[in-house]
């Protein structure tokens, strides 16, 4: 019997692939009738591909991604503390409670604390947005596998 997951022809009788440890389908379950073609719509294919999804585990296997979230709580508490030290520095500055700093170099940190608010705030933005990028693409990577999977278990059906 032929893996769908791996192509490894296995001998018959055989629960799970020697290869890659996928379950195969009983020898005793009765065939399913091949489909006479191929799925014509691509809304079609995508119920077949959430119908027939492999299992990638739970939490403890790390099937389930946390990291995600944590970055977006990240995002969110290092925006805050960059946007609260902006306006410290322009408060500080403004008001004059440091003179000894304020008298020679106000408009350089006055300069700084506005930098630190507004292009801090993009630069947190764009690298917080550069890690998620990876997970989108793990996503698509993975949705994309279990596509590939459903076309390759119609066509073994089919044959």
């Amino acid at each position: 019997m032929r893996c769908v997951e791996c192509f490894f022809e296995n001998p018959s009788g055989v629960r799970r692939c020697r290869i890659c440890r996928a379950t195969l389908p009983a020898d005793t379950e009765p065939a399913s009738s091949p489909p006479s073609s191929l799925p014509s719509s691509p809304a079609s294919l995508e119920t077949l591909a959430i119908d027939t999804r492999h299992r990638r585990g739970g939490f403890f296997s790390f099937g389930t991604l946390i990291t995600p979230a944590a970055i977006q709580v990240a995002y969110i508490i290092g925006a805050v503390l960059i946007t609260l030290a902006g306006v410290l520095i322009v408060t500080l500055v403004l008001t004059g409670v440091a003179s000894e700093y304020t008298d020679t170099n106000r408009d350089a940190l006055l300069f700084g604390g506005l930098t630190v608010l507004g292009i801090g705030n993009l630069l947190w933005r764009v690298l917080c947005e550069m890690v998620m990028l990876l997970f989108r693409i793990l996503e698509a990577l993975l949705e994309l596998d279990d596509k590939a999977h459903s076309l390759l278990r119609l066509l073994a059906e089919r044959k």
